[in-house]
């Protein structure tokens, strides 16, 4: 179910003053924003700065944790609130008609809507999800024994897979679509986090030519060209109070 143009909306994103779990629902409200100009879209932000002093007593209001006493939280038209991540992507989706359409080759919508979810699940469970648990882990590349070492293995074929079939659409956006879905902001939040944060998580050359193509095309969209020339993208990657002594000692190994 699509939004009706006449009517207006306004869309309230809360969550930390980084890149987090919530950076491609960044990327779809700006697109969003831009291309329905009855959308009024802001984003409050949890600063880090101020987390132990303040969080506990935002935790523990609804009015600013939501319905599960965490971040992100989302508010519609100040009548509805919604927490969780996917579920915020994914009502946007359906509501601003970011699922797609049938194709030739996928002519059932729930069939085609559970597609691009499996490629949302992917991108965001497996190789997000993983990228912000290495970093809260402090993951040394190159410690075969680090527990934690198992996920770059992982994210590293997860992206394969994402690319692999990115690589079989007949247009530059998963499943044939001729505009990015859902699965496409995912996606490039996916691959660019991953390659933002340590480059062994990131496959062979060969293996993300379309991922590549998908970050330039996504990129090049007004609304997100806009959003990084402002220079919007948090370098901070969680809230780990640990991450910045972390990520220098990476860069430190990397020279």
């Amino acid at each position: 179910m699509s939004t009706k143009a006449s009517s207006d909306i306004k869309l309230r994103l809360h969550y930390w003053n980084c890149r987090g779990r919530v950076q491609s629902v960044r990327y779809m409200l700006e697109d969003i924003a831009y291309t329905h100009k009855n959308v009024d879209y802001k984003e409050d932000f949890e600063l880090l700065e101020n987390a132990a002093e303040l969080w506990p007593k935002h935790k523990s209001d609804e009015s600013i944790s939501g319905p599960f006493h965490n971040l992100p939280v989302f508010h519609w038209n100040e009548t509805d609130t919604f927490g969780q991540t996917l579920t915020i992507g994914q009502l946007l989706a359906r509501k601003f008609d970011l699922y797609g359409k049938v194709t030739s080759s996928i002519k059932d919508e729930d069939l085609l809507h559970g597609y691009i979810d499996g490629v949302v699940s992917c991108a965001y469970t497996d190789v997000i999800s993983s990228v912000l648990i290495c970093i809260w882990a402090c993951t040394q590349f190159g410690e075969d024994n680090n527990p934690s070492n198992r996920f770059v293995v992982k994210i590293s074929n997860d992206l394969k897979a994402l690319n692999n079939l990115l690589k079989k659409s007949s247009t530059s956006f998963y499943y044939d679509q001729p505009e990015p879905t859902i699965a496409d902001y995912f996606v490039l939040e996916a691959f660019t986090i991953a390659r933002d944060y340590h480059q062994e998580l990131i496959p062979n050359e060969d293996d993300v030519q379309a991922l590549m193509k998908l970050e330039r095309i996504m990129k090049e969209r007004p609304a997100l060209a806009n959003y990084f020339n402002k220079g919007s993208l948090f370098k901070r990657f969680t809230g780990s109070p640990k991450e910045i002594e972390y990520m220098a000692t990476l860069a430190a190994t990397k020279k």
